[in-house]
């Protein structure tokens, strides 16, 4: 069979990788960004499907609108309100099946071939894979603790003119290095952008995993022209298997948006949207949301004491302030493929850094996970890694 140019453009295993290593038992897994099963409110989320399967069974096990159910649109954009100060109304909300449908969707919306987007150095390897699927030149623009180097950036957007169409962005505490911009640094992109026609997509996934409780203005309240796409979740704060993401864009977007889901899947799932409804009009997400950054703030300080007790001196490591990940960069010349392989023979995984390069990847990094492991695999896996590590590194 004869299959389409683009599927060159998936080679890159390493995402299909992450997923399948969350089937694996015997392994102690840094490599996903899956949030900790025991934040799951399995109880409340039972009761929710009985009461709704109970009282609107027609409507639940039926197609949704297009949209997404109207209740749960309302309840996101009072949360955005409340949350960020965002004022979009439930007609400028879309519900869908997880935030990376709203990567997908927007590459099938604006992207051509030879297209260019724009992406952080190093940025989301799911958002990499779903989007150069279209066949756009993807190019790397450079970052820094404080953000995406505004600079950089402009020589970027001088440079391909209006062969830029999408720019990429994670500005709160980022997969895969936990960074966060700095209010200043998120105007500074706002200001210039606004210079172009080129749309933003602001990847919001973990922007209520905070470590100290600093909620940080999302690019969208600096918009005026319309210009953002804000894509939500509520994979990490409530949980994955639901499959429940978001889109927030001005109506002028809203119904290409549609036009493209439409085509997609018709709508995304009923019975999950409708179960969330009811969650969230009878318990408490933002105690739960405390009960999650509380864990896993327990959990990154472990692994981090974990790395400086067995890893090399020469392996630095970023100390992120929320998010689910711990970047490490290994001395030049190293290759953390290599020391994977070894790796999974001892047991214990994580992701090649590599993979999150837009260009130029950088093959001496590497992403750790601390949100799905408890303390003792943490302890464990750490030492393992440490101990392939300093044989590697001493070659």
């Amino acid at each position: 069979m004869k299959f389409a140019r683009r599927t060159d453009r998936m080679a890159d295993k390493s995402m299909l990788s992450v997923m399948q290593l969350a089937d694996a038992k015997d392994v102690i897994s840094f490599a996903g960004g899956f949030p900790s099963p025991e934040t799951y409110p399995v109880e409340d989320i039972k009761k929710s499907f009985y009461a709704v399967l109970e009282e609107q069974a027609d409507a639940a096990l039926s197609y949704s609108s297009t949209s997404g159910y109207a209740p749960l649109r309302a309840q996101i954009a009072r949360r955005m309100r409340r949350t960020y100060g965002l004022e979009f109304s439930a007609d400028e909300i879309i519900v869908t099946s997880g935030s990376q449908q709203a990567l997908d969707m927007s590459g099938l919306l604006f992207i051509d071939p030879d297209d260019v987007i724009l992406f952080e150095t190093p940025s989301y390897l799911g958002g990499l894979n779903a989007l150069k699927a279209y066949e756009a030149d993807t190019v790397a623009v450079s970052t820094d603790r404080d953000g995406i180097v505004i600079s950089d950036l402009k020589e970027k957007l001088e440079r391909y003119g209006d062969r830029v169409k999408l720019i990429y962005v994670i500005p709160d505490y980022q997969n895969p290095t936990g960074r966060s911009w700095s209010p200043e640094r998120r105007r500074a992109f706002m200001d210039l952008v606004s210079r172009y026609d080129v749309a933003v997509l602001e990847d919001a996934a973990y922007s209520e995993i905070s470590f100290d409780g600093e909620v940080l203005p999302p690019l969208a309240s600096f918009d005026r022209k319309g210009q953002v796409i804000y894509c939500g979740t509520f994979s990490k704060t409530f949980c994955p298997g639901l499959r429940i993401g978001w889109i927030a864009a001005r109506k002028n977007l809203v119904e290409p948006f549609l036009m493209v889901k439409n085509n997609v899947d018709l709508s995304s799932c009923a019975i999950t949207q409708m179960q969330l409804s009811h969650y969230l009009d009878h318990n408490d997400l933002d105690a739960h949301i405390e009960e999650i950054r509380a864990l896993y703030r327990s959990r990154r300080d472990k692994m981090l004491a974990c790395i400086k007790k067995e890893f090399p001196a020469d392996v630095k490591v970023e100390r992120p302030q929320g998010g689910l990940f711990i970047w490490a960069k290994l001395p030049e010349g190293k290759s953390a493929r290599v020391l994977l392989e070894r790796a999974v023979a001892e047991k214990v995984a994580f992701v090649p850094g590599g993979s999150f390069f837009a260009e130029d990847p950088q093959e001496n990094t590497m992403r750790l996970n601390f949100s799905n492991m408890q303390d003792a695999e943490i302890e464990e896996g750490i030492a393992r890694l440490g101990r392939l590590l300093k044989d590697y590194l001493a070659e």
